[in-house]
């Protein structure tokens, strides 16, 4: 069976969907609509299987380790089946919790922190519920029976889900388990859109063809990809390219546009995304309230008031404490090994910028040879980043020393920064600070001096010197427009695994 098609009404190019007249039904999806849908939601669901095997192994685990630490294995036989009875309906709360929180979906399936989150919330719940039903049935149990359990759980769903995402980022790399997507909208806008979902491979969206009114229409837009069709032609042509997904860019439909292309998508199994004019804005900053059927999307002002600064000071100050006493050995040893292998000064100091531009004369372990700003002009050329002279990284820099090479691959050389972030011109995390003589804070690039420079950052875990020099500005402007504690304290367990990798350095 194959759709009916009905003449478009006058403004509309609707070609099935529900007659705006008669008010008809839906068309039954045909065989092939079914096929096709079965084929692509198979990854889905073997990911949402996998997911539940796991989560369930890790509450059993945890169950096990919260009797032993509260009873040991010498209890009674009745205290045994009967908290094996009662860490079984916690396990199955649990997972009814996660599944009501969106702990399987598979939008969120690549995103760290919304998992992260969605897993706390269906823990708290869980211990909420189980809080409830015991005060009201008056049914006692061991509170250490309980603390032992959701902890542990807790941490081993979330180190299995780390591996999870991983495993899935590691398939999309490859082409697999991602959804193919058609854009919609204007050549500008399907450009910036194409820019953003082509950083992200673990995303999971792999852009097919773009539908544009303002191109040629054989031409192509960027990066290869070529233009489909028009925006009126994008169902059509989402059918005509095997499209699971349509993403409109901003502004690319009006709200009639929008409304009308939904109606066409209905029964096909195809989703459609509306992409706003907003970039580089997480998730805890836009909410949405619909007022007369229209969503308002409300964004909060970035956290750089009083009181958030004074959180973030606060961090620095105790991590700064803990780390530069428990990195005293190491600094001992870098400095006789420095000393030994080269003539010249253990620290390098160079001026950089620090908050609101103001210039401080920062100190790092003296990685190269004494003579290695002289010769930098001789091998200017080799510079492998684009960043115009801001960013001058060699990956077999000769002007390196040795040691200079070790104590880079794994951060070393940056730790007397500590210094900084003591004193209180640097903090623990924030944009890396440039040279003063080579910074380039034009535009909205001015905006990484709103905060104070960081030992670490979102530029260090995310790629370090592999990065050109607009991603850098892109994921630092990102930081200080998205800042949280959370955002910190992720940033800083993400640069222990960063750094053991030695994921981009040199």
């Amino acid at each position: 069976m194959s759709y009916a098609l009905r003449p478009a009404t006058e403004g509309t190019s609707a070609p099935y969907g529900p007659d705006a007249v008669s008010g008809a039904p839906h068309p039954f999806p045909d065989d092939d609509t079914l096929n096709r849908q079965a084929r692509a939601g198979q990854w889905a669901n073997r990911y949402r299987t996998t997911l539940v095997a796991m989560d369930l192994g890790c509450m059993i685990v945890a169950t096990v380790c919260g009797y032993a630490l509260r009873f040991g294995f010498e209890s009674s036989a009745a205290t045994t089946v009967g908290y094996l009875i009662v860490g079984g309906i916690i396990c199955l709360a649990w997972l009814v919790a996660l599944q009501n929180a969106g702990g399987y979906d598979v939008r969120h399936l690549v995103s760290g922190p919304e998992e992260a989150k969605r897993v706390l919330r269906a823990s708290a719940i869980t211990v909420g519920a189980l809080a409830i039903v015991c005060y009201a049935t008056k049914t006692l149990i061991a509170r250490g029976f309980v603390i032992g359990v959701v902890p542990v759980g807790v941490v081993l769903i979330l180190l299995v889900r780390l591996a999870v995402r991983q495993w899935v980022r590691a398939r999309r790399e490859r082409a697999e388990w991602v959804h193919r997507v058609l854009i919609v909208g204007t050549t500008s806008a399907a450009r910036h859109l194409l820019g953003v979902i082509q950083r992200d491979a673990g995303a999971g969206l792999h852009v097919i063809g773009i539908c544009a009114d303002d191109s040629a229409l054989d031409s192509e837009v960027a990066r290869g990809i070529p233009v489909l069709g028009r925006v009126s032609d994008a169902a059509e042509t989402a059918a005509d390219v095997d499209a699971a997904v349509i993403a409109v860019a901003a502004n690319g439909l009006g709200p009639d546009g929008v409304r009308e292309l939904g109606w066409q998508l209905e029964g096909t199994g195809r989703g459609l995304v509306i992409a706003p004019a907003l970039t580089e804005i997480a998730g805890p900053r836009v909410h949405v309230s619909p007022v007369a059927g229209l969503p308002l999307v409300w964004l909060d002002q970035p956290q750089l008031g009083r009181v958030p600064r004074l959180l973030k000071r606060s961090l620095d100050l105790l991590g700064g404490a803990l780390l530069f006493a428990a990195a005293t050995p190491i600094y001992l040893l870098t400095m006789i090994a420095i000393k030994i292998s080269s003539r010249g000064p253990v620290f390098y100091k160079q001026v950089r910028l620090g908050i609101n531009g103001t210039e401080f004369s920062m100190i790092k372990f003296r990685s190269m040879y004494r003579d290695a700003h002289v010769r930098r002009a001789q091998i200017f050329d080799q510079n492998e980043q684009d960043g115009g002279g801001v960013l001058f990284k060699i990956r077999r820099d000769p002007r390196v020393t040795p040691v200079g090479r070790f104590i880079r691959m794994f951060s070393i050389d940056e730790l007397p920064q500590l210094v900084h972030v003591l004193s209180g011109r640097m903090s623990l995390v924030g944009p890396r600070p440039l040279a003063a003589e080579d910074s380039i804070y034009t535009g909205s690039a001015r905006r990484r001096l709103l905060v104070r420079p960081g030992l670490t950052g979102l530029w260090q875990v995310s790629g370090r010197s592999e990065l050109s020099w607009d991603d850098a500005v892109r994921l630092d402007l990102y930081y200080v427009e998205n800042w949280s504690l959370g955002l910190d304290l992720s940033i800083l367990a993400r640069t222990v695994f960063t750094v053991l990798a030695r994921k981009g350095a040199y």
